[in-house]
């Protein structure tokens, strides 16, 4: 199943790369320069492993999965392998199926499952300013073949839900390695990347719920 947090992760990242635009100083330097390529990166196809815990396991649950995202602002997200679930974004609605064989939701603004998490969609408050005014950034750790850069929210109410967000990068901010939200109750989903695929056109019918 894929639940808020997974969606979150990929919106926001989206809206960030889009909208955020790397001049600030508070912003670490290996961030600015992720943000800055992905300007240029185009469409491309990501692999990635997904690692969920939380307080009730007794041991970390692994999914695999697929992100598309094009140049354009849709994106199509896969877990499972075949895909046992299915999130769409066509940059009006997100589309959502939650078993091989269930059916498709279509889940509008107001929707409880995304209602909080829909101004990233959106990209209100993935500017700098927001951006910076929404999060502490700081680097945690620096080794060799990654810098890690934690977000810490400081709205309290994101606070109830989310304590932090780690984006771990590749020197130079050629590319993003792993990206780890741990919630409010301690649960957390860690995605591990691999390098993108560059796409080209003829990719239409993966951002249709058919």
């Amino acid at each position: 199943m894929i639940r808020l947090p997974i969606i979150f992760v990929f919106t926001f990242l989206l809206s960030l790369s889009a909208h955020a635009a790397p001049d600030s100083s508070s912003i670490p330097p290996v961030m600015q320069a992720w943000m800055a390529a992905q300007k240029e990166i185009g469409s491309i196809k990501v692999a990635f492993e997904q690692t969920r815990t939380t307080p009730a396991l007794k041991e970390p649950v692994h999914t695999s999965g697929r992100f598309w995202r094009m140049a354009d602002g849709r994106f199509r997200l896969e877990l499972g392998a075949p895909a046992a679930s299915t999130l769409i974004f066509d940059k009006e609605s997100v589309h959502l199926r939650e078993s091989p064989e269930g059916p498709w939701q279509t889940l509008k603004s107001d929707d409880s499952r995304v209602r909080m998490w829909m101004k990233f969609l959106s990209g209100r408050e993935m500017d700098t300013e927001s951006l910076t005014n929404n999060f502490t950034l700081k680097i945690t750790q620096q080794e060799p073949g990654y810098t890690t850069v934690a977000m810490v929210p400081r709205p309290l109410l994101i606070k109830k839900y989310l304590r932090q967000l780690d984006m771990q990068i590749e020197p130079g901010g050629r590319r993003l390695l792993g990206f780890r939200v741990v919630q409010g109750d301690g649960s957390t989903l860690l995605l591990n990347f691999g390098p993108p695929e560059k796409l080209s056109g003829g990719l239409d019918q993966l951002f249709q719920p058919q």
